[in-house]
């Protein structure tokens, strides 16, 4: 009897351990409050930017909200995702941190090709996991990284100011359209451009 107890909880520790491969961190982004209770997703809509990261074994989320609620699938296995419950789509990409850019000049033809690719960024024109750069509705889900510890910025926050030395660093900045919009309109004055 002793020995089928120690078998069955090896067998049961095992299939733990080999669940806990597949793990997803989802980091949510809403206008609202979020309640989460294991895969459920209950929202209630309001102005206020908020975020949480919860931990899903799954492949499905269920978020509730006034209008009904949705399934949404996160099928493309163990990595960090981005859930977008916002009422505008939020765009972003991969942040060079750590890297010497401290003597890079930008000509007006730079700015110019960099309020082009922003424009289409925020069309999901030229978005693909390749360059790093992401497009995501409302009530969509997009994997960001295999790397479960990835990090993101979200929008309305600032990049943080001081890093540690000799961290490897993965990290993503994100806006909502309507904020990459304002940095457009600020930009296009500066190559003799008005936003169009």
């Amino acid at each position: 009897m002793y020995t089928l107890l120690r078998f069955i909880s090896f067998i049961m520790i095992s299939f733990l351990v080999s669940c806990s491969g597949e793990s997803k961190q989802v980091l949510i982004m809403a206008s609202g409050t979020i309640k989460v209770v294991e895969n459920t997703i209950t929202l209630e809509p309001g102005t206020r930017h908020n975020e949480e990261k919860i931990t899903v074994d799954g492949n499905k989320l269920s978020v509730v909200s006034p209008e009904g609620t949705k399934e949404i699938s996160i099928n493309e296995g163990k990595g960090f995702y981005l859930m977008n419950l916002k009422t505008d789509t939020v765009v972003g990409s991969y942040q060079r941190i750590g890297e010497d850019t401290g003597n890079e000049k930008i000509t007006l033809e730079d700015l110019r090709n960099r309020i082009d690719s922003l424009m289409q960024l925020t069309k999901g024109a030229n978005v693909n996991k390749e360059k790093r750069n992401f497009f995501i509705p409302p009530y969509q889900i997009t994997k960001i990284s295999d790397n479960i510890n990835a990090e993101v910025v979200g929008p309305y926050l600032k990049m943080p100011q001081s890093f540690k030395a000799g961290k490897d660093y993965e990290m993503y900045k994100f806006y909502t359209n309507k904020e990459m919009y304002d940095i457009i309109s600020k930009l296009r004055p500066m190559v003799g451009d008005t936003l169009k």
